[in-house]
């Protein structure tokens, strides 16, 4: 007869090499990872005592040194202690418990597994220890085996490797995904994915502290209810195409990652939650990144608002100057931004002469404008496209922050293999080194890399607002509900909200030049702080947005770092509110699918005595006319809920604050 011991929270000790199991639960005792070392390394997730991922082999193939994983032998098992208080001056909430238990396992030949559990969910990891100054990793065995076939994923599925990550999130079941991938003719799915149990959990697979190595993706099986791991090879220098907006991979060489002899490897994560809304709350992604590597004052890192030009084709009325891409138009922006207390004014493509960012376009004043909006208290922020700064950010960045550019927009990125990985964390190295700011478009989805490099203040990866300039036949309320419960899962998005041109679903048109959005008006303000975005860009013009003072003014105001988030309610495909802090003010959002709905949002996390609420809803013709909204005054306390009827691709926001619910807090409204 066999013996199984089993390591959990409860118990550290050193395990002899019969060990078969090692476990490791969350302090709640809800979430556990458990690592099998027969008949070969596999692992498996629970919660509540309930598998969710059924045993899988994993394993690491390293030139060399063969396969860490298959029949292996446990040398010792240890307790790694985890305790105290992460601080997060840019995140959803001020700080986060460092609270999970975690074993590390040795084997025989120098390499470790690493067990991770919060009560938010569970992780595991590679570790290696060897002198060697580089190896290779050939290959990485990370599946993910389910219990049966007929659970529910949202997976966002694309063609290859070569991706911008950003297509409208599937919802069909593990067993039906293969065919699903095949009728869209899709070969990838990428993270995070989202499955859902028949006992109501929720489990959000995802990725952190990818540094150095490729992301993780997955195919699915045909065979099984399973998804198997999927990563970039290494990019063939000698086969790149370089146009200057992307880096096209013609060939990959036999490897993933060459890389040190002794690092850790990246998180395999699984966030857990009763409800898609508890999601929305999960820290794990954030808690186990690498620590900062800057030192010294950051508080040159600042995120906010900024009034965005290619959303709305620099589209501007009402001036005595032609509007397009040049200096007029561009201190038009910033005198607006100024007024209206937004911090930021991007320079989209067209600053440059094309695709030379050394080369400033005559018709756009650089230096000028520069000049003219950090007077007036407004930072620059300026596009590339990644291929303008690989091998020269030294160069870029210098002549840029010398002008007093506050940080760029990067661009066109549409991989995750190592090289683009390891690009990513040497410009933002070197950008802080010039105290610059970095907004990563183009990009796959986040991994806890703004803990690292707090200087990186938000990541695209998503199907944003940008879409609806071409766009006809999609979903965008449906949307905006499925990024809520996935990609945002992993961390803030530049999705780009704040349409002013809002439309009902049969009245929805494209337009490259006036664009406007699907679903109502105050659907688009809500997502001020129902999305997570701490640079969060207003896509309309200031021609919209001072034609609706009252709509901007409150969306102005939201912040875009939190104290606190919760998450109220939602199910994926019907609405999701969320509620957020910032000092003594409360935001409680929601937005809702083309279904026409009535909610109740309990306000238990307000404190005591009555609190002012300044509401923005759907108007009652908001069905017919998107534009159609209402703002009303309450009197709230913890006890109260709020009344909440959604339009078809509707919104509620809401301010909630101890103060008057009408203050008037923005010069231009003066």
């Amino acid at each position: 007869m066999k013996t199984t011991l089993v390591f959990t929270a409860t118990l550290v000790a050193t395990v002899a090499s019969f060990a078969e199991v090692i476990s490791e639960k969350s302090p709640d005792g809800r979430n556990e990872i458990r690592l099998t070392t027969e008949p070969v390394l596999s692992y498996s997730v629970f919660r509540d005592g309930k598998e969710r991922v059924a045993p899988t082999p994993i394993s690491l193939t390293v030139d060399g040194k063969g396969v860490l994983g298959g029949k292996v032998k446990v040398a010792e098992n240890s307790r790694v202690p985890h305790a105290g208080t992460i601080t997060t001056p840019i995140y959803k909430k001020a700080s986060i418990e460092d609270n999970g238990n975690e074993t590390k396992v040795t084997f025989e030949g120098g390499w470790q597994m690493f067990l991770h559990a919060r009560n938010d969910g569970v992780a595991y990891r590679f570790a290696t220890a060897w002198v060697d100054p580089l190896v290779k990793v050939t290959a990485e065995t990370a599946d993910i085996t389910f219990p049966c076939g007929d659970l529910t994923v949202y997976a966002g599925l694309t063609g290859g490797h070569a991706s911008s990550w950003e297509s409208i999130y599937t919802k069909t079941t593990v067993g039906k995904l293969k065919d699903e991938m095949k009728k869209e003719k899709k070969g990838l799915c990428y993270l995070p994915l989202l499955v859902q149990y028949k006992d109501g959990a929720n489990m959000c697979v995802t990725e952190s502290d990818l540094l150095d190595y490729p992301g993780w993706n997955l195919v699915a099986d045909a065979a099984a209810p399973k998804l198997n791991a999927s990563f970039a090879q290494f990019p063939d220098p000698a086969k790149i195409t370089d146009n200057q907006r992307q880096r096209r991979v013609g060939g990959r060489l036999p490897y993933l990652a060459q890389t040190k002899g002794t690092r850790t490897y990246p998180w395999r994560v699984f966030v857990l939650a009763d409800c898609p809304a508890k999601l929305v709350e999960a820290d794990i992604v954030y808690a186990l990144a690498t620590p900062s590597k800057l030192s010294g004052d950051l508080s040159w890192v600042k995120p906010g608002k900024v009034a965005w030009d290619w959303w709305n084709d620099w589209n501007v009325s009402g001036v005595p100057f032609r509007a397009g891409c040049n200096t007029e138009t561009y201190k038009y922006y910033i005198d607006f931004a100024a007024k209206t207390d937004v911090e930021y004014v991007i320079f989209d493509e067209g600053w440059s002469v094309k695709l030379k960012i050394m080369e400033i376009n005559p018709e756009v004043d650089v230096p000028e404008l520069v000049n003219y909006a950090n007077k007036r208290g407004v930072g620059i922020i300026l596009w590339c496209s990644w291929p303008q700064l690989v091998g020269r950010q030294d160069e870029v960045f210098q002549k840029y922050a010398g002008m007093g550019v506050k940080g760029f927009k990067i661009d066109f990125m549409d991989r995750d293999d190592q090289f683009l990985v390891d690009f990513l964390e040497k410009t933002a190295a070197i950008a802080a080194k010039y105290k610059l700011m970095v907004d990563y478009h183009g990009m796959y989805k986040p991994t806890g890399f703004s803990r690292t490099y707090p200087n990186i203040i938000n990541y695209e990866g998503v199907h944003g607002l940008e879409q609806l300039k071409w766009e006809k036949d999609s979903d965008f309320p449906a949307n905006d509900l499925k990024a809520v419960f996935t990609r945002m899962v992993a961390g803030p998005m530049d999705y780009t909200p704040g349409a002013m041109r809002n439309a009902t679903k049969a009245g929805f048109k494209p337009n490259y030049t006036m664009p406007g959005s699907q679903g109502t008006r105050v659907h688009q303000m809500a997502l001020m702080s129902l999305f997570e975005a701490p640079l969060q860009m207003l896509c309309d013009s200031p021609t919209q947005y001072l034609k609706n003072k009252e709509c901007f003014k409150f969306m102005a105001a939201v912040p875009t770092v939190w104290d606190e988030t919760v998450g109220l309610a939602g199910e994926v495909d019907k609405f999701a509110a969320i509620a957020r802090r910032k000092g003594n003010v409360w935001y409680v959002s929601a937005i809702g699918s083309w279904d026409k709905q009535e909610l109740e949002l309990p306000l238990p996390f307000l404190g005591e005595g009555e609190w002012n609420a300044e509401i923005f809803e759907d108007g009652v013709n908001a069905d017919r006319d998107a534009t159609d909204y209402v703002r009303r005054a309450a009197k709230v306390t913890s006890a109260s809920k709020l009344s909440v009827k959604l339009a078809p691709g509707g919104g509620f926001t809401a301010r909630i604050s101890k103060d008057g619910s009408w203050t008037e807090s923005l010069k231009f409204w003066k």
